[in-house]
C-alpha cells in the first residue's frame, strides 16, 4: 500500500502508522530510512503531520516544510525533517466514518504541492488500507475463525513496547500518572538528543532513573 501510494502521489517515500491514542502509535511500514526516521521523530517530539492528520481527521498538506509557515507549524519537527531530506510532507488519516486507525504520511525531497488527482488517489488508498484492517481477523464464511489480524508485532504499539514499559517505570519513579510520565520521557529524549525508543531502553535496562526533585541520571 505504501509503495503504491508513493507511485500514485509521485513522492519519494511513505510511512503508514497505526494509532489508538496519542501515546500509542506503531509504525506499520516505511518505504525507506527517511520515512522511518520522520515517523520516529514525530513519536519522540509529539508534533508533525501524521499526528495532526490522526488527531484532526483531516489532510495535512505542506508543500515546503522549510518555509516560514512550515517552521512555525512544527518548530521542532520541521528542522529535523528538512535535515533528513524531506521538503514537502503530506499526511492523510486512515479513517472510515467515526473509525480512525492511523495515518499515511508521504514525503518529497523537493518542495511542491500535490495535484488534486494525486490527493484523490491518496484518499482512495487510505480507504483501501482501512478496509484491509477492518477485514483482518473476521470469521470465515463457514464460521471458523480466520487467521489472526496482521497487525505488526501483534497490535498497535506493540513494536514500541519498551516505551510503554518505561512509561510505567517513570510513573512509579516520579509518583505521577502515565500521561505525565510519558511527557517526562519525551522531554528527556529531546533534551538528550536521542529518540524516545533509545531513551526507553535506558530506563528499562535501569541505566537511567528519573528523580522527583531533579533531572539527574542514576
Amino acid at each position: 500500500m505504501c509503495q503504491a501510494a508513493v507511485a500514485a502521489m509521485e513522492v519519494d517515500g511513505a510511512a503508514l502508522s497505526l494509532t489508538t491514542r496519542p501515546d500509542r502509535r506503531q509504525l506499520a511500514h516505511a518505504t525507506d530510512a527517511v520515512a522511518a526516521l520522520l515517523d520516529e521523530q514525530q513519536f519522540t517530539l509529539g508534533e508533525g503531520p501524521c499526528i495532526e492528520a490522526w488527531a484532526s481527521g483531516g489532510q495535512v498538506l505542506v508543500d515546503d516544510v522549510a518555509s516560514p509557515a512550515g517552521l512555525a507549524r512544527w518548530p521542532v519537527f520541521a528542522p529535523t525533517a528538512v535535515a533528513a531530506g524531506a521538503r514537502a510532507i503530506f499526511a492523510f488519516p486512515l479513517q472510515m466514518g467515526a473509525i480512525r486507525l492511523g495515518s499515511l504520511t508521504l514525503y518529497r525531497a523537493v518542495p511542491g504541492a500535490p495535484t488534486r488527482d494525486q490527493i484523490a488517489n491518496a484518499v482512495t488508498m487510505c480507504h483501501m488500507a482501512v478496509g484491509v484492517m477492518l477485514l483482518a481477523g473476521r470469521a470465515s464464511p463457514n464460521g471458523a475463525a480466520s487467521e489472526p489480524p496482521s497487525w505488526p508485532l501483534g497490535g498497535p504499539g506493540q513494536g514500541r513496547i519498551e516505551v510503554y514499559q518505561a512509561t510505567g517505570m517513570v510513573a512509579v519513579q516520579l509518583g505521577v500518572g502515565l500521561q505525565d510520565a510519558f511527557a517526562a520521557l519525551r522531554a528527556r529524549a529531546f533534551t538528550n538528543g536521542v529518540s524516545l525508543s533509545q531513551l526507553a531502553r535506558q530506563v528499562v535496562d535501569r541505566h537511567l532513573r528519573f528523580h522527583p526533585d531533579d533531572s539527574r541520571d542514576s
